[in-house]
């Protein structure tokens, strides 16, 4: 036998890992697999390919069995309490590639000596590049805000790889997540059980520590920043940490001097500029202007809150301060210009509110000339609503449905501490059948009592029921909260259970823009809605069923569920087990969780929307403007067209018409789909459109620079926009949504 197949022979005699065994006449063995054997030669695959060895080198050959029975035989002949057995399994399976194995056995001999350190080290070693893997994902996802989806990584990883290195840091991330959700006590929980892990994890303990801040837990807030001060000592960060512990601790001194006294002014003022110091930003601010409103007249309290409301575009609040300002400090040339500039700008709803062009023109004149930046008048227009106080608690009403001129009854709930002079969220939430909106309203007390919603509850106006005649009612509801309290459209959220939430399907789907997300509690999606889905791109939607609900209820929203997934949407779909109130109201507290980061984004990049009459022929940016004759026409016969016969002359079924018609309506919906891609491009997809009109914004493309919009797939535009106040304020009031409106606009035509 030549010298190199001696070498190749020891070489895989000691590295390969097969389970036949051929000894060689010069001593050596060769492992692996036998693939073919005759009277002059043996045919054997190993690692490095196919040797053919000849028969008269070979002095025995031996099948042995498969690595796999091997490992099952010793096994089930080991003690459960034998470690070192299990060891020597665990490098048996290791040699033969059998991961799984391996892990098993090394988890083994753990289990019978815990501090088996050789044990732990090789079971870490096999673990640990895919528990790696796993949580590089998480990463990934987390740093897109995907925080939901990145939980599937991290508890895959916990499931399987406890033991890994990388288990803390899953930990971390979990929490991390849940804190962005402000599932602050999830995170807690999360964070507690990484430092358990690893005591000498920094960012755990100041995450955790930032949680306890927010929940205002100053004890334990404390405790976990002088354990990331002890474990930064010697680190940059330390000097950070110590302040952060020092106003801590001022603050947990401040609450406890406060009793039951009312609190002065100067302890609101400390208690905000240490919430601030914390990082706590709405609720420093908050105690800031109760300082304020409490007498505090201290310049520098003043002058951030002026700086505040201004850069907010909060204009009449900014002025207030600004007069107050000068009260009690020397006026210099700067704030006397401020209060010209803000005393101009105090024009915005005047403008906004005209109807007469001439009119609105004089005044956005007067605006422009303010010396105020576009972006601020713009930042003033989503800011300039004002509205008087409402007493909190349990409110009963009427609002005119503007379409139908029919009134329609509420009840609406207003949070304890409504201040008008920031923006709130709104629920509106619409009741099953036979119910009214007062009894409705109970199915959501759990949510109201965290006092951070507005919560109107319609009745519907016929019967206690639903139907497609109310489709005008919710933005007339939304319309009616908005003139009476400042409402956030940012964060407009549209609920109902039932029938309710037939119709809360129905007006999202027609509507995605004028809410931030949508949930539905046992209702269907009927099937022309169901048309609509699409639409729901920017819309995230949370259903929720009873595993005892209707089967046809059940089904539809799996339905509905399984396309939002194969469109990657933002859906989540609940299916509660036993028997429950048709509301759930149980589960209002994981609903409200779900909804805390949930925010409209009028800026979204990516648009998509149908429609075949002109009432809901607008959605974010663009606009249809003419509908092509091919769109779908309700009023059309199908007798036009020959559809109510068959070709033999016998007449359909009324089912068999009404599948022809959804069938017509399908394909001529009118529907226009974009989205804003690198380098100052829109690109849109129309049917059965033929003019439309593109309204964009800095947020947007870059309108200093040329935009090409591309529609069908040929450039219709190149060039520059220019900005406009009367496009900006034409917007804000065809919508009644100054947070929903656009600084440039071009008209298109379809050809």
């Amino acid at each position: 036998m030549s010298r190199r197949l001696v070498a190749v022979a020891l070489l895989l005699a000691l590295g390969a890992a097969r389970a036949d065994e051929v000894r060689l006449r010069n001593g050596s063995t060769l492992i692996g697999k036998i693939v073919e054997q005759s009277e002059r030669e043996v045919r054997f695959r190993t690692p490095a390919g196919i040797l053919t060895v000849p028969r008269a080198d070979i002095v025995s050959v031996k099948r042995a069995p498969p690595p796999l029975d091997v490992y099952a035989t010793r096994a089930a002949a080991l003690a459960d309490d034998d470690a070192q057995g299990h060891l020597d399994l665990a490098d048996f399976c290791t040699k033969y590639r059998l991961t799984k194995q391996a892990v098993a056995q090394l988890r083994q001999a753990l289990a019978a000596q815990p501090d088996h350190k050789l044990a732990a080290a090789r079971l870490r070693k096999l673990i640990d590049p895919p528990a790696a893997s796993l949580l590089a994902r998480a990463k990934e996802l987390q740093d897109q805000g995907d925080h939901e989806q990145a939980e599937t990584p991290l508890t895959t990883l916990l499931e399987r790889y406890p033991e890994s290195t990388h288990a803390a840091a899953a930990h971390h991330r979990l929490a991390v997540g849940y804190a962005a959700r402000r599932q602050l006590d999830q995170a807690l929980i999360r964070w507690r059980r990484a430092l358990n892990l690893r005591p000498d994890y920094a960012e755990a303990c100041e995450g955790a520590a930032d949680a306890c801040i927010q929940l205002a837990d100053w004890r334990q807030a404390l405790q976990f920043t002088e354990q990331a001060i002890d474990i930064r000592h010697d680190q940059p960060q330390a000097s950070a940490l110590r302040q952060r512990a020092q106003a801590i601790r001022q603050l947990a001194a401040l609450d406890k001097q406060a009793g039951d006294t009312r609190p002065s002014p100067q302890r609101l003022a400390t208690q905000g500029r240490l919430l601030l110091q914390l990082g706590l930003v709405e609720p420093g601010v908050q105690r800031l202007e109760a300082a304020y409103d409490a007498g505090a007249r201290d310049p520098k309290l003043l002058a951030f809150l002026a700086d505040r409301y201004e850069r907010a575009g909060r204009v009449r609040h900014a002025l207030e301060l600004c007069e107050a300002l000068a009260a009690v400090s020397r006026v210099d040339d700067d704030l006397v210009r401020r209060r010209a500039r803000l005393h101009r700008l105090l024009l915005i709803p005047d403008a906004l509110a005209t109807r007469d062009r001439v009119e609105r023109r004089r005044i956005l004149h007067e605006v422009a000339n303010s010396g105020a930046s576009f972006a601020y008048i713009q930042a003033a227009l989503r800011e300039s609503a004002v509205r008087e106080p409402r007493e909190p608690g349990l409110v009963q009403g009427s609002f005119m449905v503007d379409e139908v001129l029919v009134r329609a009854s509420y009840t609406c709930y207003v949070p304890n501490g409504y201040d008008p002079r920031r923006p709130w969220p709104l629920i509106l939430a619409f009741h099953r059948d036979k119910d009214k909106g007062k009894d409705h309203f109970y199915n959501w007390e759990s949510v109201a009592k965290t006092d951070r919603y507005i919560i109107l509850c319609p009745t519907a106006p016929a019967g206690g029921k639903w139907t497609f005649d109310d489709l005008p009612l919710p933005l007339s509801a939304l319309r009616h909260a908005a003139r009476l309290y400042n409402i956030d459209t940012n964060r407009v959220y549209v609920a109902g259970t039932g029938s309710g939430g037939l119709l809360a399907w129905a007006i999202a789907l027609r509507h995605p823009d004028r809410f931030a997300a949508l949930v539905v509690r046992n209702a269907r999606l009927d099937e022309v809605t169901r048309l609509y889905l699409p639409a729901a791109i920017t819309l995230p939607v949370y259903q929720l069923v009873s595993e005892r609900a209707r089967p046809e209820v059940i089904g539809s929203l799996r339905e509905a569920d399984a396309a939002m997934a194969r469109w990657n949407y933002q859906a989540r779909r609940e299916e509660v087990p036993g028997s429950r109130h048709p509301a759930m109201p149980e589960l209002n507290d994981k609903i409200a969780q779900w909804l805390d980061d949930k925010a409209r984004d009028p800026y979204s990049p990516r648009v998509r929307f149908l429609a075949f009459q002109f009432a809901n022929a607008e959605c974010y940016w663009l606009r249809i403007d003419r509908f092509a004759g091919s769109v779908f026409d309700p009023d059309a016969k199908l007798d036009s067209d020959g559809l109510t016969q068959g070709p033999l002359g016998i007449r359909l079924t009324e089912e068999q018409i009404r599948q022809l018609y959804m069938a017509k309506m399908k394909q001529t919906l009118g529907s226009v789909s974009a989205v804003v891609s690198r380098g100052n491009i829109v690109r849109i997809a129309t049917r059965h459109v033929t003019d439309l009109t593109v309204s964009l914004d800095d947020r947007l493309v870059d309108l200093d620079k040329p935009v090409r919009i591309v529609l069908n797939g040929r450039t219709a535009f190149q060039g520059k926009i220019q900005r406009s106040l009367e496009s900006l304020f034409e917007g804000a009031r065809r919508r009644g949504d100054p947070r929903l409106c656009y600084s440039a606009r071009v008209r298109l035509q379809v050809k």
